[in-house]
């Protein structure tokens, strides 16, 4: 697989990525990273508008227990769909916070574990508007009717 505008070393053990911030969060890279980390070294600077990631083979000559080396154009896939995945679960942890949160704390003051019950409502805010929402789970307990 080529991929352009990587930049490799001589002995073709490492290779240098610019990761464009507007795309990909500096958390999604980190966690890539993290992901990989058991096979490849990983440094992260910041630059600009990118984030310049450099990647390493960890094991460059065979040894007992590897063997066969893969070489750094295959991980070069493998940590692309690694970002993109932590990518996408960073954003879709943004935009779920605020209910991931409503139902901890939904759960914790139903259970009797806060002395105080969380501010606002946990009633569903289109059933409150007379919108019924067919085909979900309210969480506040009540019936429908």
């Amino acid at each position: 697989m080529q991929f352009a505008g990587i930049e490799f070393d001589d002995a073709h053990t490492a290779a240098t990525l610019r990761i464009d911030k507007a795309v990909y969060s500096k958390s999604a890279v980190l966690r890539a990273c993290y992901w990989l980390g058991r096979d490849l070294h990983c440094r992260v600077d910041e630059v600009a508008e990118c984030l310049v990631v450099v990647l390493s083979l960890r094991v460059v000559a065979p040894t007992l227990d590897q063997p066969r080396i893969k070489p750094i154009d295959d991980w070069l896939s493998d940590f692309f769909d690694a970002l993109l995945d932590f990518q996408l679960r960073v954003e879709i942890q943004a935009e779920t916070a605020t209910v991931r949160e409503l139902i901890i704390a939904k759960a914790f003051a139903e259970s009797g574990i806060l002395e105080d019950p969380p501010p606002g409502t946990f009633s569903d805010p289109l059933g409150s508007i007379g919108i019924e929402s067919k085909g979900l789970v309210r969480i506040d307990g009540k019936q429908p009717d």
